[in-house]
C-alpha cells in the first residue's frame, strides 16, 4: 500500500459510506425527516466516497473487498459508484454480474447510477439500454427513471420487451411526461401481464387520461408496496367525492383499515377524523391514524404534546406487513386529540380536501414540497405532476448536484 494511504482509514471510508447509504435509503420516505436532513446525509456519504476516490486503486480495493465479503446493499452502492466513475467496463461488469444474481442488490446499483455526476453517467445509460441482456436493459431504464432522463425513440421500442422491462418502460413514460406515447400506454391497459397493466394505468393517470386507468389502480389498491403507489395517485386524481365514497365503502373490512387510514390523509376530508380517532386506540393503526389526522389538520402531535409513550403490551409479532411505515411516528394521545377536535372541527368543512390544515391549493402544495417531510414531499410531487402532465414527476429524493 502507498505510504500516503492509511489502510484502516480507507476501509473505514468504505464501511461508513455503506452504512450511511442504508440510512439514506430508509430516510427517503420518512415521516419525520426533511430535505435538509437528507442533504446532510448526502454530504457525509459523498465525503466518504471522496476519501475512497483520493485513495485511488486502494480505495477501489477497499470497496471491492467489502462488496465481496458482505454482498449487502450498502456495500453494493459504494462499489457501484466507484465502478461507474472508473469508466472500466470490467469493474462495472463484475459488480453487475454479482448484483444481478441477487434482486435486493439491484436497487443500490440504480441508486449509484443516480449518484454519479451527470457527465460520468452519460456513457453508461445508453450502454445498458442496448445490452443484449434484458436485466441490463431493465437497469438502464431504472437509471433513466431515477435521473428523469428521456431515452427518446428507444422508449417506445422498450414497450415490446419482456414483461419486467416493459413494465419499467411504461412507468418511465409517466415519470418523464411522455404524453405523446399515450395511445401506446393506453393499449397496455390490456397487457397480459398484471404488472404491466398496473404501470400503464399509473402512467395514464399522470399523463391526464384517467377514466379506465383509475379503475385499474383501484383494483390493485393496498396500503403498502406497489398497491400504495397506485392508491395514493388514484385518490389524488379521482373526483373528490368519488374518492371519499370509495374509501368509506371499505369500512367493515378489517384487511382494508390501513388503506383507509393512509388514504384519509391523501383525500384530506375531515369526514374521516372521527374514524381516525377511534383507530388511534388500535396498536396496529394508532400511529398511522395519528399521522393522517396531523396531515389533514396541520397539527403537530409532537409540538402540541398530543402524544404518549409506546404501549408496553404491544405484540410486535402480529403487526401487519406495512407497519414499518409507522416506525418513526409518535403514538397519539387520543384524549387530547379528541378534545382539540371538539373545539376546532367547525373550522373544517366536509366535502373539501385539506392539506396541513388548509384547503388544498397550488400554494399549499408548493409549500409542502419545499418545506414538508420527505414523505409529504413525495405526495406533493404527485399533486404537482397531476396538474402538469407534460412535466416530469420530480424525483423528490434525488441527490442534488448544485
Amino acid at each position: 500500500m502507498s505510504p500516503h494511504v492509511i489502510e484502516h482509514i480507507v476501509e473505514q471510508h468504505a464501511e461508513d459510506a455503506a452504512f450511511l447509504w442504508l440510512q439514506r435509503d430508509r430516510a427517503a420516505d420518512a415521516p419525520d425527516q426533511h430535505l435538509k436532513n437528507l442533504r446532510r446525509v448526502d454530504d457525509r456519504i459523498e465525503a466518504h466516497v471522496d476519501g475512497l476516490r483520493v485513495a485511488g486503486e486502494w480505495g477501489w480495493q477497499a470497496a471491492e473487498t467489502a462488496f465481496d465479503r458482505y454482498h449487502e446493499p450498502g456495500e453494493t452502492f459504494v462499489a457501484a459508484v466507484l465502478a461507474f466513475e472508473s469508466m472500466s467496463e470490467n469493474r462495472i461488469g463484475y459488480i453487475l454480474n454479482l448484483a444481478e444474481a441477487s434482486p435486493q442488490l439491484l436497487r443500490p446499483v440504480v441508486s449509484a447510477l443516480g449518484w454519479v455526476e451527470p457527465h460520468r453517467v452519460q456513457k453508461w445509460i445508453p450502454w445498458l439500454l442496448e445490452d443484449p441482456l434484458s436485466s441490463r436493459r431493465l437497469l438502464g431504464i431504472a437509471a433513466c427513471s431515477v435521473r428523469r432522463i428521456d431515452p427518446a425513440t428507444r422508449l417506445s421500442n422498450l414497450f415490446n420487451e419482456v414483461p419486467a422491462v416493459r413494465a419499467r418502460a411504461l412507468r418511465l413514460a409517466g415519470e418523464i411526461g411522455r404524453v405523446d406515447l399515450l395511445s401506446d400506454i393506453k393499449a397496455a391497459l390490456h397487457d397480459p401481464n398484471e404488472t404491466c397493466r398496473f404501470w400503464a394505468a399509473w402512467s395514464c393517470v399522470l399523463l391526464g387520461d384517467r377514466c379506465e386507468a383509475l379503475e385499474v389502480l383501484r383494483m390493485h389498491a393496498s396500503a403498502d408496496g406497489i398497491g400504495w403507489k397506485g392508491a395514493q395517485l388514484m385518490l389524488r386524481a379521482a373526483d373528490h367525492q368519488n374518492a371519499v365514497e370509495w374509501l368509506l365503502g371499505l369500512r367493515g373490512d378489517r384487511s382494508k383499515e390501513r388503506l383507509i387510514a393512509a388514504g384519509a390523509a391523501v383525500v384530506g376530508d375531515p369526514i374521516f377524523v372521527p374514524w381516525l380517532t377511534t383507530r388511534m386506540r388500535h396498536h396496529d393503526l394508532s400511529r398511522l391514524a395519528g399521522e393522517s389526522f396531523a396531515t389533514i389538520t396541520g397539527i403537530s402531535l409532537e409540538e402540541r404534546a398530543m402524544h404518549v409513550k409506546a404501549p408496553g403490551d404491544m405484540d410486535l409479532a402480529n403487526l401487519p406487513t406495512g407497519y414499518s411505515r409507522d416506525e418513526n411516528l409518535v403514538w397519539p394521545d387520543v384524549g387530547k386529540i379528541r378534545e382539540w377536535w371538539r373545539e376546532n372541527q367547525t373550522n373544517f368543512g366536509q366535502g373539501m380536501r385539506y392539506l396541513h390544515g388548509k384547503p388544498l391549493a397550488a400554494e399549499t402544495v408548493a409549500q409542502t414540497f419545499a418545506q414538508g417531510t420527505l414523505r409529504a414531499r413525495r405526495g406533493a410531487a404527485l399533486d404537482l405532476a397531476l396538474g402538469a402532465p407534460e412535466t416530469p414527476l420530480v424525483n423528490s429524493s434525488a441527490r442534488c448536484f448544485e
